[in-house]
C-alpha cells in the first residue's frame, strides 16, 4: 500500500511534533508518579489509577495533568463523586525488516474516562458508574506486519483501520456487604484486565497483543460487549468473578435489540494473592465457554487470523482455560519507585474453532533502575502462540498462507518526561505464523499525554 505525498507529509509532521514536545519537557522535579501497582485482588480493576489533584503551587512540569486542576473545578467535581480523565496517545511504528510490507504508520487514540462515585454524588453508598470513550484516528502496522498477533493492540480499537469514536465501557457496579460486587452494562475487557508489569491496555508499557493480554481468549471474548455478573472477594484475599456476556462485539454500536442473538459467553476466574518473602504477587486461574457458532478462520479482536473468509467448517461452541501470574521480585525499601517484577500468561483451548491451541508469554518489568530516571519503566517479554492444527490444515494448500507457530520478543523503555507526559521506545522481533513471511522487525515510538 503506497502512501500519497500528503500521507508522507502527515507522518513526518507527526514525528516532528512528538520530538518537539519531548525535547521541551523537563524531567526534573517529578513527584512519586507511575509507581507499579502491587495491588491484590481487592484493588481497583486496572493498573491505571486516577492522578491526585494538582497542588496550587505546582509548576506545569510537576502537576499530574497537563491542564492542572481547572481553577479548582477538578477537585470540586471529585469531591462530589465525578472524575474526568482525558489522554492523547500518538503512535509512530513501522516494519523495518521482514513482515508483509515495509513501511511506517502514524495514528493515535484519545481516551476519555468518566467515573461516578454514587456515595459521594449523594445517590447511595457502594454504587459506581465507569465510562470509557475512545476515539481512534490514523493508521497502524497491524495490517502490514504479517503477524498473527497484533503489534499495536490498542490501535485495533474501537475499530481497526477506521477513524471512529465509540463508547467501549458503560459499567454499573454495586458493592454489597463489603464482600460482594454486582456488575452490569457494557464491559471493556482490556480495562478490566489486571496483571502487573504488562501495562494493561497497550498505552503505558508493552504494545503487542500477545504480551498485553492472554490471547487464548481471542476467539470467545470480545473487546467490548454487554454483560452482567458478580465478584466475591475478601480484603487482601481471594477473589472470584463470574460474568455472562454477549459473545458479539459492540465497541461502536448499541444493538440492545440484538443481545444474545448468537448465544452466550460465560467466564469465571479465581484470583489469589501471594506474598513469598513478603513480596506481593497474584495468581489467576480462569476459563470461558461460548455457545456461539464459529469457524477457525473467523476474525478475532485479539489476533489477525490468516485466511479470513475462506471456507471452513462451523463448530458449535468454544472453550478456553488460562493461568496468569505476576510476582514482585524486589522493591527498594528506601524508594518505592525502584522495583523489579515478572509476569506469565498461558492457556489451552479446544483448538477448533479457537485458532490458538495453546500459548505462553513470560516477561520481566522494572522501574527506576536508570540513575536519575526513577520514574521510567522498562520491560522485555517473550511470547509463543501455538496456532491450532485446524488452521494449519485449512491453510496448508493455500498459496502463501501456510501456517506455523508464532513466536517473538518485545522490548520497551518508557521515559517519564513529566508526570503527565511519557515517551516510549518499542522494539518487536517476531517469526510470523505465515511461513511466507520472513522474521518481522518493528520499531516504534509512543507519546502519551494526560490532560
Amino acid at each position: 500500500m503506497k502512501k500519497s505525498s500528503a500521507d508522507k507529509f502527515s507522518d513526518s509532521s507527526a514525528v516532528v511534533l512528538m520530538l518537539i514536545i519531548g525535547a521541551t519537557l523537563n524531567p526534573a522535579g517529578l513527584r512519586t508518579y507511575g509507581e507499579e501497582s502491587t495491588s491484590t485482588a481487592s484493588a481497583p480493576a486496572n493498573e491505571r489509577t486516577p492522578a491526585p489533584a494538582s497542588a496550587i503551587d505546582a509548576t506545569i512540569f510537576e502537576r499530574p495533568n497537563l491542564t492542572g486542576d481547572w481553577l479548582g473545578a477538578r477537585d470540586t467535581l471529585s469531591s462530589h463523586g465525578l472524575t474526568l480523565e482525558i489522554s492523547l496517545t500518538q503512535f509512530y511504528q513501522g516494519v523495518v525488516d521482514g513482515g508483509n510490507e515495509r513501511d511506517f504508520e502514524y495514528g493515535g487514540k484519545v481516551d476519555y474516562y468518566v467515573n461516578l462515585d454514587g456515595g459521594k454524588a449523594g445517590l447511595w453508598p457502594g454504587f459506581s458508574i465507569t465510562t470509557h470513550i475512545e476515539t481512534r484516528y490514523g493508521n497502524d502496522v497491524n495490517e502490514i506486519d504479517g503477524m498473527f498477533s497484533l503489534a499495536n493492540f490498542n490501535m485495533a480499537f474501537p475499530k481497526g483501520e477506521h477513524a471512529v469514536t465509540g463508547v467501549t465501557a458503560l459499567k454499573l457496579t454495586q458493592r454489597l456487604f463489603d464482600h460482594l460486587l454486582l456488575i452490569a452494562g457494557k464491559i471493556n475487557t482490556l480495562d478490566d484486565f489486571r496483571l502487573n508489569y504488562t501495562g494493561g491496555n497497550g498505552l503505558d508499557r508493552f504494545m503487542n497483543s500477545a504480551v498485553v493480554a492472554n490471547v487464548i481468549n481471542g476467539r470467545t471474548i470480545p473487546y467490548s460487549t454487554y454483560g452482567a455478573g458478580f465478584a466475591m472477594f475478601a480484603d487482601q484475599g481471594p477473589e472470584f468473578t463470574f460474568l455472562v456476556r454477549d459473545p458479539d462485539h459492540h465497541p461502536t454500536t448499541t444493538d440492545l435489540d440484538k443481545l444474545f442473538a448468537h448465544g452466550a459467553l460465560l467466564t469465571g476466574s479465581l484470583r489469589l494473592p501471594v506474598a513469598p518473602f513478603g513480596l506481593p504477587g497474584t495468581q489467576v486461574f480462569g476459563g470461558n465457554w461460548s455457545s456461539r457458532h464459529y469457524t477457525s478462520l473467523d476474525p478475532s479482536d485479539w489476533e489477525n487470523v490468516p485466511g479470513q473468509g475462506l471456507p471452513a467448517p462451523e463448530e458449535s461452541g468454544s472453550w478456553a482455560i488460562w493461568y496468569n501470574a505476576d510476582q514482585t521480585l524486589w522493591i527498594n525499601s528506601a524508594n518505592a519507585n525502584q522495583w523489579l517484577g515478572v509476569f506469565e500468561m498461558s492457556g489451552l483451548s479446544d483448538g477448533n474453532p479457537n485458532s490458538v491451541r495453546w500459548n505462553v508469554t513470560v516477561g520481566l518489568g522494572a522501574g527506576g533502575l536508570v540513575p536519575s530516571r526513577e520514574h521510567d519503566t522498562m520491560g522485555v517479554a517473550y511470547f509463543h502462540i501455538g496456532v491450532s492444527d485446524e488452521v494449519k490444515d485449512l491453510l496448508a494448500s493455500q498459496p502463501g498462507l501456510a501456517q506455523r507457530d508464532e513466536q517473538g520478543v518485545e522490548l520497551y523503555y518508557n521515559a517519564a518526561l513529566s508526570p503527565w507526559c511519557h515517551l516510549t521506545a518499542d522494539l518487536q522481533v517476531a517469526q510470523p505464523s505465515t511461513k511466507a513471511f520472513d522474521t518481522a522487525v518493528l520499531a516504534g515510538s509512543r507519546l502519551k499525554i494526560d490532560f
